[in-house]
């Protein structure tokens, strides 16, 4: 989907501890069953098409704001990411996150408390595995 402007959200919606993207309900499919529409709190990757720089945020409809078909509503932070401004023409590209997407994303999160919980649990996976490796070795030699 193709984005031509960008409206501030309100200090409520904004934050990375909300991590949202306000679209037209227009956009939004709440029954899940529109593939070409987007599901609510489902994982978005919103692309500048001008410098490839990219943020990972969850739909959500636009509760009140005015947005149109071909506008979001982005926090500070995800602006500043993406290098743009607000109310201006953008070239921005919003399509679905992959799996791996956001696993990097989370792996690289700016909150420090985020990115540490991922990668001891990364951690602790394969040392799991490890753990039960050595154990079945044994049995199966």
């Amino acid at each position: 989907m193709k984005i031509e402007n960008v409206i501030r959200l309100p200090p409520e919606d904004s934050g990375l501890q909300h991590c949202i993207v306000r679209l037209n309900n227009y956009n939004m499919d709440s029954t899940r069953k529109d593939k070409s529409r987007f599901f609510r709190r489902e994982a978005l990757v919103i692309i500048n098409n001008e410098n490839g720089s990219k943020v990972l945020r969850y739909a959500m409809g636009h509760s009140g704001l005015k947005i149109c078909k071909s506008a979001i509503g982005l926090d500070y932070d995800a602006v500043d990411t993406l290098s743009i401004r607000y109310k201006q023409e953008v070239n921005l590209e919003v399509r679905r996150a992959k799996h791996w997407e956001i696993w990097c994303w989370f792996w690289h999160h700016p909150d420090q408390n985020v990115q540490l919980s991922i990668k001891l649990g990364v951690a602790g996976a394969m040392l799991g595995v490890m753990g039960f490796m050595t154990g079945i070795v044994p049995l199966l030699f």
